[in-house]
């Protein structure tokens, strides 16, 4: 067994982080969290191979990265073009390569360790529109010991010729993979069926893909409103809808597995039927910011109701590191609220919602708030050993949260552990 020793931090609620000195964390031979001692045994476990960490260290849970793209892994930071210049400059030439299967599995690994290092132990991702390729990024997951949500990308028109895909055959591609790897490597590995967005799929690839994650119990994932001119592009494509989300209900893809990505233009109204049906709303907001899309109101989707947890948009965002996409969610709001007019009166999110969103809120969002997000006993060790500047240690107990979120970094990151399973660094 595996002895973590340092300062415990969880968010258990929007409004609640809880911060334990000298906590001592015990990982079991099974993968999961054996024993949390909170009342100081840190301090006198002794010094050996297995216990890791120690009084100026703390111990997180694992962040939570709920929408990002794996061929666009090595091509961050490609700045000054709006959306759709974007996915025809760089993201549609990144997704190409991957035709290559031995080149997806290598980017997979590439992916795999750079999500590591950054504290990154879920990720749900988008692949490529081909099947080998994909298959081939799943085993990475297996052989690294990663927890993941990811499917092939799917779009049946409006799109290169590289990308275009034959509707029937590729709904039966997917299902193969589903049955393949949903649920695999002990529950770790998850399908989700990854229409691109309406612009590019057929009504019959929609309902096909619909159909099948609700026959086979898998994740949906797709982009909704993320700029002005795409919601004007649906809206053309499908007159006879209302919007997005009507569309995405008559479609069957409206579910409570169902990760819609982004969500800038979303109205009141559309934000209250995501609610009901308990859609699931990523909010990326570095990305919203890199490629101008706008600034999603995340306080008023929380307040409709809607789940939600926080994606780095990996590439149209270009940082992987989950807390500074969880600043920029903060600073985003604070912006909606300040510039708004009238001005708003809504607090805007602060650092314990922060954790939560990257965290436990996140963890519930997927549906996995009994397996993860959380550092308690019987859940899966998927938890991090930092070591942050030291004074943080020295500042009120309800000032640290704080001031860890705003100034931690990568290189800080000591320890990564997956399913009780050392990973990384």
């Amino acid at each position: 067994m595996t002895t973590l020793c340092g300062t415990l931090l969880q968010s258990p609620s929007p409004d609640q982080c809880t911060v334990t000195p000298n906590a001592a964390v015990t990982i079991g031979k099974d993968g999961r969290i054996a024993e949390v001692d909170a009342g100081g045994r840190a301090a006198s476990v002794s010094r050996s191979k297995d216990t890791l960490g120690g009084g100026d260290c703390w111990i997180l849970p694992g962040f939570i990265d709920a929408h990002l793209h794996l061929p666009q892994w090595d091509r961050r930071g490609i700045d000054g073009m709006p959306l759709f210049d974007w996915l025809s400059k760089v993201a549609y030439p990144a997704e190409a390569r991957l035709v290559d299967a031995d080149f997806a599995e290598k980017l997979a690994d590439q992916f795999v360790t750079g999500l590591v290092a950054n504290g990154t132990t879920t990720v749900a991702a988008y692949g490529s529109p081909f099947a080998e390729s994909t298959d081939r990024v799943f085993s990475v997951f297996e052989r690294r010991g990663y927890r993941a949500v990811y499917g092939m990308v799917l779009n049946d028109t409006d799109c290169p010729s590289s990308h275009r895909q034959e509707t029937d055959k590729v709904l039966d591609e997917s299902r193969g993979l589903a049955a393949k790897w949903h649920n695999a490597a002990d529950g770790r590995l998850k399908y989700a069926f990854s229409p691109r967005t309406p612009i590019h799929c057929s009504e019959k690839l929609m309902r096909g893909a619909a159909a099948l994650a609700d026959m086979l119990n898998c994740y949906i994932q797709t982009h909704v409103a993320e700029t002005l001119l795409g919601v004007e592009k649906v809206r053309e494509r499908f007159p006879d809808q209302l919007d997005e989300i009507e569309l995405f209900d008559e479609m069957g893809l409206l579910t409570p597995r169902t990760l819609l990505g982004h969500g800038v233009y979303l109205s009141q109204q559309q934000r209250h039927q995501i609610a009901e049906t308990r859609t699931i709303v990523i909010h990326c907001p570095t990305a919203n910011l890199f490629l101008e899309s706008g600034l999603m109101d995340y306080v008023s989707l929380r307040m409709a109701g809607v789940r939600v947890a926080l994606g780095s948009g990996v590439a149209g965002g270009p940082d992987p590191f989950m807390p500074r996409v969880a600043v920029d969610c903060i600073n985003t709001a604070k912006a909606v609220k300040v510039h708004g007019l009238p001005r708003g009166t809504q607090s805007a999110p602060k650092p314990a919602e922060a954790f939560w969103a990257l965290t436990r809120g996140a963890a519930a969002s997927l549906g996995l708030a009994d397996r993860i997000g959380s550092i308690q006993p019987g859940f899966d060790a998927d938890c991090l050993v930092v070591k942050p500047e030291p004074w943080i240690a020295d500042l009120p107990g309800e000032q640290q949260p704080s001031a860890l979120l705003y100034t931690l970094r990568p290189d800080q990151i000591q320890h990564v552990f997956i399913a009780g399973q050392r990973v990384g660094p």
